[in-house]
């Protein structure tokens, strides 16, 4: 069996099931995106009642649906074609919060942004592709 990303699987999905997959990244009407975040809204309560529950079977469901719905979101705005790069600035940002290869947290374990910390320019990704 071949294995195929989230994405790819959603795509799939869609295409079946007549739901829009943009090609290029947009934002999107309110009647267009709001029912996918109420989905998501739902699946996250299932995921801390799972949680609560202490029940490993629930919690895999829940993740899996809020994946599920995620990549829907992703392809319905367009952003299939540059995601991975989106997200690997976004990483890449994440990273740059080290001081010194090391993590610097608030008292409430926030993590905190070193002095070599970088915004993601997720403009450039998305103007570019």
């Amino acid at each position: 069996m071949e294995f195929k990303s989230p994405i790819e699987l959603v795509k799939q999905f869609n295409k079946s099931f007549g739901v829009i997959t943009k090609k290029t990244p947009e934002v999107l009407q309110e009647e267009d995106w709001s029912l996918k975040a109420k989905l998501m809204k739902e699946e996250l309560s299932e995921y801390i009642e799972a949680c609560e529950k202490s029940d490993i079977v629930d919690i895999a469901d829940a993740v899996i649906d809020m994946q599920y719905i995620l990549s829907g979101i992703v392809l319905a705005h367009g952003l299939q074609n540059v995601f991975d790069k989106l997200f690997q600035e976004v990483h890449d940002s994440n990273m740059s919060k080290l001081e010194n290869g090391k993590v610097v947290r608030r008292d409430d374990g926030k993590v905190l942004k070193g002095k070599n910390y970088f915004k993601p320019d997720l403009n450039k990704i998305l103007e570019n592709g």
